[in-house]
């Protein structure tokens, strides 16, 4: 329970930074657009060539908003889950390179849950994700029980870890703890 404090703890220092959760939202907005864009990338295509840019643009801003409405909503919720938190570990490594060291084998768990998320991170039927653009799309997905959502819940548990782990480390981190000692004074003031 003490580490658990201790991990909140450092959440609130971190994100007590509007920088970090600013960068925490550009993030998870990045990942969820790139999402929508590979996805639709033939038929932004299209557009583009039919009709110019401004049409193309005005597209894609829509199909951004309206791209929960194009996929089943467990992918959806999927999708949103992993944006968030693909943006919240970035932030904490950003927090945490900022103050020390890489740590190579947090960055290897957490880069398998992103990858995991960017490949299938949505539905079978339209095969998003970047298993689409490499050619597998729905008949790949199709032979998983749930087709695809396991994908996602496992890059979600990964994704996870990652972050439970990058946060205990900067609780643990000699160099980490002295700058959230003071970022936490400083904000106590």
């Amino acid at each position: 329970m003490n580490k658990f404090k201790e991990i909140l703890n450092a959440w609130k220092i971190v994100f007590g930074n509007a920088r970090y959760i600013f960068l925490t939202i550009i993030i998870a907005f990045g990942f969820y657009f790139f999402n929508v864009l590979v996805s639709n990338i033939s038929l932004l295509i299209y557009v583009f060539n039919s009709s110019g840019i401004e049409k193309t643009i005005s597209w894609l801003v829509s199909s951004t908003i309206g791209f929960g409405r194009t996929i089943l909503l467990s992918s959806f919720i999927s999708l949103i889950i992993i944006s968030i938190l693909f943006g919240v570990l970035v932030s904490l490594l950003v927090f945490k390179i900022k103050n020390i060291e890489k740590n190579t084998k947090l960055g290897v768990i957490g880069g398998l849950g992103v990858l995991l998320g960017i490949v299938a991170p949505t539905c079978a039927a339209c095969g998003i994700g970047l298993i689409y653009v490499l050619g597998l799309g729905s008949a790949f997905l199709t032979f998983l029980p749930f087709k695809g959502l396991e994908l996602s819940i496992l890059a979600i548990l990964l994704l996870s870890l990652t972050i439970l782990k990058a946060s205990k480390d900067l609780t643990t981190c000699k160099v980490c703890q002295i700058h959230m000692k003071k970022t936490e004074r400083r904000t106590r003031k």
